[in-house]
């Protein structure tokens, strides 16, 4: 039951808000206001990306008459997820098609009976 409501708060709030339909309401609905992603740079030095910061990346989305969405109607494919209480982990793959595009990380704790995304780190294949 519990990783179906992890599941279903992903696919609705992470990969539509942030990705899909850029919904940024449901974006701003799964992550923690304190998210960062963890971006670690080709030297090695860490750089967080903040959920303010990629908040202001789908404003400017959401602007651009031109973006084309079907080049980012990602499918989300579930490779684990772990919980304990009211901590969980999620791997998944963002598929384009049949193509991975990237392999989230993600760290979520669970606040009033709604799971949050509290970090993350990825992959881009």
């Amino acid at each position: 039951m519990e990783i179906e409501k992890i599941k279903a708060s992903i696919n609705k709030n992470y990969v539509h808000g942030a990705f899909n339909e850029t919904n940024i309401d449901d974006f701003k609905t799964i992550f923690h206001h304190e998210f960062s992603i963890i971006n670690i740079q080709e030297n090695g030095t860490f750089f967080l990306f903040t959920r303010d910061l990629w908040e202001d990346v789908l404003k400017e989305r959401k602007k651009d008459k031109d973006f084309d969405y079907e080049n980012i109607a990602y499918l989300a494919k579930y490779k684990n997820i772990e919980f304990i209480e009211n901590k969980a982990s999620v791997t998944l793959d963002l598929m384009l098609g049949h193509k991975v595009i990237y392999t989230d990380f993600l760290l979520l704790t669970k606040i009033n009976n709604e799971w949050k995304i509290v970090s993350k780190i990825y992959h881009e294949h």
